[in-house]
């Protein structure tokens, strides 16, 4: 039976929306639960796990994805062998950052400003070690597209970590903020073991259906070691921030408010403004093992129509998402986090209304990137992100510190960050295949969002009720973008849906 390129990304897609819905759920509350500086030194401690998490095996997925999508198209080498590799890299390295964090972890949290987060540290080297064992499992299945399995797995975590992570977090509370914010880590923790074990299940029964071809196996180092730098790059200037933010801005603040500040953008908006990218990330993950199968088989006419339609499909997508958080940040944030102070709420709306065409950029690096390393171009994404990130380490050094910037120098150096990174990889791109913006496809989108800017301004400031509110704007929505956008044939699905995936 022939499967579509679109279905991989419409269950990625899918259990990302559901993910995001229980992200919400879970840190909405979670804020409301730690107050600004209780979320503020979980996003320390995040930052760093997340970094580790891309260590440890973060790029084992991907790269396995782009290894077994070649050794098909060729029918050459054991994928069994392969994926023995890239446990013991996954296990290894997650073995160590476990005893790190675990022996370390009063140094790091001193490193980082406050050494409140060392608890917290020690109890997230346990969801460190899981989550690497996790990584080589998604990589098998997602070189065969199948994206299920990552995809319930994902939602198993974020349930675990919902439940667990909050219940935890709320009986702690009264230990005092460090057990609180150590709470809902346990929480994490214990979700990656389930989603382990689960995932881990699934495998063995798959793993029937997993031939080893005749022919060599090829060698895994290279291609590992130029998916693990790439991967590391963004996790690891979001750790440098957690370390140069509160300190920067403890030279015009207290610790506690450099820390209530840090929370703000990295903990409340950030988890708000990833939301609507939850389809271009779920597009790019179901995209490149297939890239890479029609790569490697030089079908160059089936790759440019994935191209096209991929950048269009995330373009039109993500500008009515733009224009609901920006018109609707001051509900959003009122919903989402209630227990705020009025200052640090209306701080809140700003930053968020500021950070929203980051959305964006973040939309088009996850694409772009994932077209170009099934490309086999990573090492100029490697070159751009590096170049990119130093650009955005420099200016969150100067404009951080600057007691006029504060904690919108952050904001300022994200963007500057993802504009300069998605755009150098756009350009590349279509130079690459000899491609041309479509400006019909690129304009049209923008004018019907600038035509329908007031009038949902106009709306958000009546004072009728929320739902009916949403209802107004959801209708207004779909007469002044959706239906246009139709008419003109600006979103072609069946394009889509006729590039079917590899056997």
């Amino acid at each position: 039976m022939k499967k579509f390129v679109l279905n991989g990304a419409l269950v990625l897609a899918i259990s990302g929306f559901i993910c995001k819905i229980l992200g919400a759920f879970y840190r909405i509350p979670l804020s409301n639960i730690l107050g600004a500086e209780g979320i503020g030194l979980y996003q320390m401690i995040f930052a760093l796990y997340s970094l580790a998490l891309v260590v440890a095996g973060g790029a084992v997925p991907t790269s396995m994805a782009i290894t077994i999508a070649k050794m098909r198209a060729s029918g050459k080498g054991s994928i069994k062998k392969v994926f023995f590799k890239y446990f013991f890299i996954s296990a290894g390295l997650g073995t160590l950052f476990f005893l790190i964090f675990l022996l370390f972890a009063p140094n790091i949290a001193s490193l980082q400003g406050n050494p409140l987060a060392t608890t917290g540290y020690r109890y997230i080297s346990f969801a460190v070690l899981f989550s690497s064992l996790i990584a080589p499992f998604r990589g098998l299945f997602q070189g065969y597209e199948n994206m299920t399995p990552t995809a319930v797995s994902q939602v198993i975590e974020q349930t675990l970590k919902l439940a667990l992570g909050l219940g935890l977090s709320y009986a702690f509370l009264g230990l005092g903020i460090e057990m609180a914010v150590s709470g809902a880590i346990i929480g994490v923790a214990v979700s990656e073991l389930i989603s382990f074990i689960y995932i881990f299940i699934r495998a063995k029964f798959f793993s029937k259906n997993v031939q080893s071809e005749s022919g060599e196996t090829p060698k895994i180092f290279k291609s590992y070691a130029l998916v693990f730098v790439y991967v590391s790059i963004i996790p690891l200037v979001t750790a440098i921030d957690s370390f140069l933010t509160v300190n920067l801005l403890k030279l015009n603040f207290s610790s506690q408010s450099a820390t209530e500040l840090f929370g703000i953008q990295s903990g409340m908006v950030n988890s708000l403004i990833n939301f609507p990218v939850i389809f271009s990330l779920a597009l790019s993950t179901s995209l490149l093992p297939s890239l890479t199968y029609y790569s490697a088989k030089n079908k160059i006419y089936e790759v440019k129509s994935k191209i096209s339609q991929s950048l269009n499909l995330v373009w039109v997508i993500i500008l009515p998402c733009l224009l609901a958080f920006y018109v609707l940040a001051p509900t959003i944030m009122s919903i989402a986090y209630s227990s705020l102070q009025e200052e640090l709420f209306l701080m809140g709306v700003q930053i968020l209304r500021y950070s929203l065409v980051q959305m964006i950029f973040i939309a088009l690096l996850q694409i772009t990137a994932s077209i170009l390393q099934a490309s086999g171009k990573i090492k100029f994404l490697i070159f751009n992100l590096v170049i990119s990130a130093v650009i955005k380490i420099a200016l969150t050094s100067i404009l951080v510190s600057s007691a006029q910037f504060n904690i919108y120098g952050l904001v300022i150096s994200n963007i500057a960050f993802y504009l300069i990174s998605s755009v150098t990889n756009l350009v590349y791109l279509l130079k690459l295949y000899s491609l041309k913006i479509n400006l019909k496809k690129l304009f049209l989108p923008l004018i019907f969002i600038a035509l329908m800017f007031f009038p949902c301004l106009i709306i958000q400031s009546l004072s009728i009720n929320i739902i009916l509110k949403l209802l107004i704007l959801a209708f207004l929505g779909v007469i002044l973008y959706i239906f246009p956008i139709i008419y003109f044939k600006l979103i072609d699905i069946k394009t889509l849906k006729t590039i079917k995936k590899t056997d």
